[in-house]
């Protein structure tokens, strides 16, 4: 199912109906992946995928600073989700359930600070695309 999200969205983003953002973090997590292969396969997705990239900075720090000790993310998931508001995406896409558990905590401390992401996990964003 996950795997049938991942294509609809990379189809949609090479037609140019969405715009993938990565970040330097996402990039930091890829260089983490042991497997060679699976390696190597991300980073290809990740290039091909993704039109902008956001690098890090003070304000990202900062802004997960607040959002790990608001909604209780860990470091890595905070920056992420921080990397993505000051990136301006709408949707944040994940399968991590510790961010999807926090979704409405990390979308109520977002709107806050005055961006508008919204948490999802790819199959439930297609759903929602489908509608």
């Amino acid at each position: 199912m996950e795997s049938q999200a991942f294509l609809e969205i990379a189809d949609v983003a090479l037609r140019g109906g969405i715009i993938i953002v990565s970040s330097d973090y996402v990039r930091f997590e890829i260089e983490r992946i042991l497997e060679p292969l699976k390696k190597k396969d991300v980073k290809g997705f990740e290039r091909t995928l993704s039109m902008a990239n956001v690098t890090s900075s003070e304000q990202i720090i900062a802004l997960a600073r607040m959002l790990s000790a608001e909604c209780g993310l860990n470091s890595l998931d905070a920056l992420h989700v921080s990397a993505a508001c000051v990136g301006d995406v709408d949707f944040l896409l994940t399968s991590d359930d510790e961010v999807l558990g926090r979704g409405v905590c990390v979308e109520e401390f977002a709107a806050e600070k005055g961006y508008r992401l919204k948490v999802r996990n790819p199959v439930n964003y297609v759903k929602e695309r489908q509608r």
